[in-house]
């Protein structure tokens, strides 16, 4: 006989929006049931930077006024509209805007959750109402909070570890860089390491929990704290539907079925579809629809909320400008799960790095925001006969930026040369040779993007442009930070695939979260945050975590019209 449970509210998944959900809902005095299909919570966001893009916040406001930089909301609208195009969803930016610096608010004074801001170009800052104030990131947290609750937080990637440590802010890993150029990054490092080790030696492991990791760390306090259950090995299979209404779920715990009715509704964040191959088959365009997924996004995000919600009836919105949130990756000879991918956010925007495909031209900035930078990839795949590229580096860039898995000197890179990740040749001939490029185009290439680059300029793609690129290039370098010749050898390089942060298509939701049926309807009782969600931009990436950022705040506003229907308020929420 099939067991049966009830709540008020079931929440599938234990990403930052599930949970912001969970939180919230059990504030309000509902009764909180969070499923999570792995066997450690956390979702995508665990393994993220844990920023979000969120105009108008209170940090947003005070620094803009520390820089004299005005951010009202016309300006944040004209910007989206740039950003979003004819796939503009004007309700629901309007109630992004509207709540999301609520949110924030709301997250700070009734949660373990708390922010800092972040001078951080928007990803085109030079379009009209882009900005640098827009984003904020998550505090670190301190591991000791967390009691039992750390045997099962989901941990950082391994490969992004240093020594074990996760480094945590963008400033953090630019003190890394700089160390051993500058004796203030140095002896902050030195403080740094001496500070993990010494955790490590008295409690076992490093304290400070940091990034995605500690948004949702802070979350999953508070929500132990109100007394939500968390079950984990517990993949949903199924929902219930009765009539019009969505009722539960079911859910298969300790590889039993149990039936989990609710009360009042059940909130879907699964993650999105990057490992569902077939319906990547159908929704990616080009040389990203027929490849193995190479993605940092975790193995169990095979798009089960959007599947079950599409059984019973929901609409699946495929009418945007980008089906994911695009990041070029490379990957491990043999890797087969996300902690053999490497996310290539920052390597590639330094000076001596470029990018090419086999016949040894560039195709697009390697500067460019990680969301441009794919579609540019698969462009050029088409209209150039390609399935390949790569990430040039040499010795000077490799020793001072590593490049991928390769650290920086003096950490050896001989295993990665040995297993085939990285290839080296003392000339850009010899180089070319080995990975199958033109050689005389990649030497020619390689000479004239190096004769531009000293003199800071980049004709044909305009690298370093951008106050984007600069941002992420080497703010010491001239006579501009995203550009230097590439004239030491050795040369290096990596092969790089078109993969993604998360999917943006997904399912068809309103203002409220609520999940969309036919004719455009509510489905009652169901609602969806995150990358189950269909993207708020419209398929676009304005800013440093614009992810998150709608993830968190459309959880939020779940969470709201569930309570209100529940004839609950929520504590601070206007």
């Amino acid at each position: 006989m099939t067991q049966t449970e009830t709540c008020d509210v079931l929440v599938i998944g234990s990403g930052a929006g599930a949970l912001t959900s969970a939180v919230t809902c059990a504030k309000a005095g509902l009764k909180v049931l969070v499923t999570e299909k792995a066997g450690q919570f956390g979702g995508t966001t665990a393994t993220s930077g844990g920023v979000l893009w969120v105009p108008g916040s209170r940090h947003a406001k005070a620094l803009g006024a520390r820089l004299g930089v005005e951010d009202d909301g016309d300006l944040v609208r004209t910007y989206l509209r740039h950003e979003a195009g004819n796939c503009y969803d004007e309700a629901r930016i309007e109630a992004y805007l509207e709540h999301a610096p609520r949110m924030v608010e709301y997250l700070e004074d009734h949660t373990e959750v708390k922010f800092y801001p972040m001078e951080f170009p928007d990803y085109h800052p030079e379009a009209q109402g882009g900005s640098r104030i827009r984003s904020v990131g998550t505090m670190d947290y301190d591991a000791a909070k967390m009691g039992e609750l750390m045997k099962t937080l989901k941990g950082e990637l391994p490969q992004t570890l240093f020594l074990g440590l996760a480094i945590g802010s963008t400033l953090e890993m630019k003190q890394f860089l700089a160390a051993g150029r500058s004796p203030r990054a140095m002896a902050y490092v030195i403080r740094r390491m001496a500070r993990h080790f010494m955790d490590l030696a008295v409690k076992g492991s490093s304290q400070r929990i940091v990034r995605g990791r500690a948004l949702i760390a802070r979350l999953a306090r508070t929500a132990h704290d109100l007394g939500v259950p968390f079950w984990l090995n517990a993949p949903a299979e199924r929902l219930i539907r009765e009539g019009d209404r969505v009722v539960g779920a079911e859910i298969l715990r300790d590889g039993k079925p149990v039936r989990v009715l609710v009360r009042h509704a059940v909130v879907l964040g699964t993650g999105g579809f990057p490992r569902d191959k077939d319906r990547r088959a159908r929704q990616y365009p080009g040389h990203a629809r027929t490849m193995e997924p190479v993605t940092p996004a975790p193995v169990t995000n095979v798009g089960d909320g959007i599947r079950m919600a599409e059984e019973v009836g929901a609409q699946f919105n495929a009418e945007l400008l980008q089906p994911a949130a695009w990041l070029p990756t490379s990957r491990l000879p043999g890797a087969v799960d996300q902690n053999g991918v490497w996310p290539h956010l920052t390597d590639r925007n330094k000076p001596g790095f470029i990018m090419v495909l086999p016949d040894g031209r560039r195709f697009a900035n390697e500067s460019a925001p990680y969301h441009d930078l794919v579609p540019a990839m698969l462009d050029a795949f088409e209209s150039r006969g390609a399935d390949r590229a790569f990430l040039i580096g040499d010795d000077r860039a490799i020793r001072r930026w590593g490049m991928g898995f390769v650290r920086p000197f003096p950490i050896p890179k001989g295993r990665y040369l040995r297993n085939g990740y990285l290839t080296r040749a003392a000339t850009p001939e010899a180089l070319a040779r080995k990975l199958g490029i033109d050689p005389e185009a990649l030497a020619r290439t390689i000479r004239d993007f190096s004769r531009h680059a000293a003199e800071g300029r980049d004709p044909e793609f305009h690298r370093g442009e951008s106050a984007y690129d600069r941002y992420q290039g080497d703010e010491n370098h001239r006579p501009n930070p995203a550009l230097g010749p590439l004239d030491k050898g050795p040369y290096y390089a990596v092969r790089i695939y078109p993969g993604e942060i998360g999917t943006y298509k997904g399912l068809k939701t309103d203002e409220h979260s609520r999940v969309l049926g036919q004719g455009g309807r509510p489905i009652a009782g169901l609602y969806a945050a995150g990358n189950d969600q269909s993207n708020v931009f419209g398929g676009s990436y304005p800013g440093a975590g614009a992810t998150i950022g709608p993830a968190v705040t459309f959880g939020w506003i779940a969470a709201r019209d569930i309570a209100r229907q529940a004839g609950l308020e929520v504590p601070g929420g206007a």
